[in-house]
C-alpha cells in the first residue's frame, strides 16, 4: 500500500502544493519580520524625539537658572577671597552680569521656596517643576523604547521561524526529487517541520499581540 501511495500521481500534486504553501508562508513570515523591524525603528525614533522635546522644554529657563546660581557662587567666592583684583571683578559681575541672569531666571531668584539655608538655590526642585509644567510633560519616551524592544524581540523570533521554514522547504524539495520509501519519509519530515513552523508563527503573533494590547 505504501508503494502505491509513493508511486501515486496524487503524491506529486500534494508535494507540489506543500512546496507552494511553504513558500507563501515563508514570504508572509518574512514580511511580518520586516514589518516588526521597521516598527522597532519607528518606535526608537519616536522615543528619541519625545526625549528631546521633554528636555528642550526645560532647558531654556533651567539653563539660565543654573548659570545664575553658578555665577552667584563664583561672585561670593571672589568677594571672600581677600584679593583686591578678585573683589573688583566680583563687584563688576554683581553690578552688570548678575542682574541680566536674574532677569532670565526670575522664578528661581524671587521665590523664597528655592532658597536653601546655606544661601544657595534648589536647582533640582526648579528643574522638576519646569518639567512638570512643560506642555510636553505628558510625553513618555520610555513607552516608545519599550515598544521598540518588543518589536525587536518579535522580529528575532520570526527570523528563527524563517530558518525553520527554509529547512522545511529543503526537505519538501528533496521529497520531490527523491524516489522509493525515502521519498515518503523525507516528505513526512518536510511536512512536520512546516506544521511546527506554522504553529510557531501563530504562537509568536498571538503572544506579542496580547503583550502589546492588540496593537500590530
Amino acid at each position: 500500500m505504501l508503494k502505491r501511495i509513493i508511486e501515486s500521481s496524487r503524491l506529486e500534486i500534494f508535494i507540489a502544493a506543500m512546496i507552494a504553501l511553504a513558500s507563501i508562508t515563508t514570504a508572509l513570515v518574512t514580511w511580518r519580520a520586516s514589518m516588526a523591524g521597521s516598527q522597532a525603528g519607528d518606535a526608537i525614533r519616536q522615543g528619541l524625539i519625545d526625549a528631546v522635546k521633554q528636555q528642550a522644554s526645560t532647558n531654556e529657563e533651567g539653563g539660565y537658572a543654573q548659570t545664575y546660581a553658578a555665577t552667584l557662587a563664583q561672585i561670593e567666592a571672589f568677594e571672600k577671597s581677600g584679593v583686591s583684583t578678585a573683589e573688583a571683578q566680583a563687584k563688576n559681575l554683581r553690578q552688570y552680569l548678575l542682574p541680566s541672569l536674574q532677569l532670565f531666571s526670575t522664578n528661581l531668584t524671587t521665590d523664597p521656596k528655592y532658597l536653601k539655608s546655606d544661601g544657595t538655590y534648589d536647582l533640582e526642585q526648579r528643574f522638576a517643576e519646569l518639567q512638570a509644567q512643560s506642555p510636553n510633560s505628558s510625553l513618555d519616551p520610555e513607552a516608545s523604547f519599550k515598544a521598540a524592544d518588543l518589536y525587536g524581540a518579535e522580529q528575532r523570533w520570526l527570523t528563527m521561524d524563517i530558518v525553520l521554514l527554509a529547512i522545511s522547504l529543503f526537505w519538501l524539495a528533496f521529497a520531490e526529487l527523491n524516489t522509493g520509501r525515502s521519498r515518503f519519509f523525507t516528505l513526512l519530515i518536510g511536512v512536520g517541520l512546516y506544521l511546527i513552523s506554522l504553529t510557531w508563527f501563530g504562537v509568536v503573533e498571538i503572544a506579542f499581540l496580547a503583550i502589546r494590547g492588540g496593537a500590530l
